[in-house]
């Protein structure tokens, strides 16, 4: 990510942080897109296996689908930024939720290169909105 001096100190990483995960707008590189999905699905992993050794697997079913649908925000938020830094639309992201295409999606988004300098969703990689 780009490091601007004027704009830093703690309430500007959590906004990137709130950016990053949570918003549609702008665009992500390759690196940011693998660590914030790295990030996102590791902490995912590692929430379902606490929840199933404390509630037994049959017990975990309910509070790990509800987990597992309020994860779905975030990856598309990624998955969306990523697409912006294509140029291309939102609605490519969509590729991600069909069996077998979306995992291939999902390596094509990480290994295709984004497009140079600004496009119609931004400056630049890995630069917020203002």
């Amino acid at each position: 990510m780009i490091h601007n001096p004027q704009k830093s100190g703690p309430s500007v990483g959590r906004s990137r942080f709130v950016w990053l995960f949570f918003g549609f707008n702008g665009r992500i590189g390759r690196e940011v897109y693998w660590l914030a999905i790295g990030l996102l699905w590791s902490i995912l992993f590692v929430v379902i296996g606490i929840l199933v050794e404390m509630l037994g697997r049959e017990a975990a079913g309910g509070p790990v689908l509800a987990l597992g649908v309020a994860s779905l925000w975030s990856e598309v938020a990624i998955l969306v930024k990523r697409q912006h830094d294509r140029g291309l639309p939102w609605y490519w992201c969509l590729l991600a939720f069909i069996p077998l295409v979306g995992a291939l999606w999902m390596i094509a988004c990480g290994i295709l290169k984004g497009d140079e300098g600004p496009n119609a969703f931004g400056p630049g990689p890995d630069i917020p909105p203002e």
